[in-house]
């Protein structure tokens, strides 16, 4: 078991998914840290990496997409969940390809996403002890 709490990253440019999203992620006792740019998220990463990073695919300026390989094109592993409310066809393939660990719609299940989290962190599932 991991022995700090889980430190995820939001990208969102929705100010109200940002606080959802903090609150659900405190609630199961992980850190949330919220950006409303990539710009913010970028300059966050440089000196540390969070252990996850929740990306909304559709938002002004840098593309999703974009954001997803930014931090592979500088050899810094971040397990990233992509979400979307606007699928488009080639979307889910062209981040899993682009190396997203997990593509999900909005609105998200709150206990799918944070089971997700903990799966792809290496954390042990709370049911499992």
């Amino acid at each position: 078991m991991l022995g700090h709490p889980l430190h995820v990253a939001i990208l969102d440019d929705d100010p109200s998914i940002r606080t959802a999203l903090g609150r659900l992620l405190k609630a199961a006792g992980m850190l949330a840290h919220p950006y409303g740019t990539s710009d913010e998220l970028f300059e966050a990463i440089a000196p540390k990496c969070p252990d996850c990073l929740l990306l909304d695919l559709q938002r002004p300026g840098i593309r999703g997409l974009d954001v997803l390989k930014y931090p592979n094109q500088r050899h810094i592993r971040i397990p990233t969940i992509v979400m979307t409310g606007h699928e488009a066809k080639s979307s889910r393939e062209d981040c899993m390809n682009a190396g997203a660990a997990a593509y999900l719609l909005k609105p998200v299940d709150a206990n799918q996403l944070i089971e997700m989290i903990e799966n792809i962190c290496g954390k042990p599932s709370r049911q499992d002890g």
